[in-house]
């Protein structure tokens, strides 16, 4: 859930869940509806911090018939504190029906070689080796959550009349 408050340094406060353990490699499922309203995105992804690397699927709510697949990749051993590399080309997948409407299954299957994206065991979009962007290479959380980005041009203007909102996660499942 999201909801906009009234003090403190950012305008809004939303839930989040992430795995306590990490993976290397696996297929990463769950079932969601994404959060209504306008300016939100609801994220299904795989992250970590140093150096960053990440996996992502988002729905922007300005737009919830489409997903966002990408992934962020930046060099170095575990530990490493580099904030630079490839951001990745985003590409927005038709899903064919609106993600706020009801459950439908998400995935990200993350081999060495490859990441295969999946909708309802589906295949929509793969992307192998470096192209376009490396591959993350070393051991990553699951996530889940719903923010407001600052970007308009991402998730369209925020309508703080439509808070809270929430999206909804469930039957998350991981097989490595």
């Amino acid at each position: 859930m999201i909801d906009a408050i009234e003090s403190g340094p950012r305008p809004y406060r939303s839930g989040a869940f992430a795995s306590v353990r990490s993976f290397l490699y696996g297929r990463f499922e769950a079932e969601i509806r994404a959060a209504t309203g306008s300016g939100l995105i609801t994220g299904f992804f795989l992250h970590r911090d140093t150096p960053r690397q990440e996996i992502d699927i988002e729905f922007a709510s300005s737009d919830p018939r489409r997903m966002l697949v990408n992934v962020y990749f930046n060099p170095g051993d575990d530990g490493t504190a580099l904030d630079f590399g490839y951001r990745g080309s985003p590409c927005r997948i038709d899903l064919g029906f609106d993600a706020t409407e009801d459950f439908h299954r998400f995935a990200i299957d993350w081999r060495p070689d490859r990441v295969t994206w999946l909708v309802d065991g589906r295949v929509v979009h793969e992307r192998v080796g470096w192209d376009p962007t490396p591959l993350p290479h070393l051991n990553i959380r699951v996530h889940a959550n719903v923010w407001a980005p600052r970007s308009e041009e991402l998730a369209g203007h925020i309508d703080q009349r439509q808070l809270p909102a929430a999206a909804a996660f469930r039957n998350v499942l991981v097989t490595e």
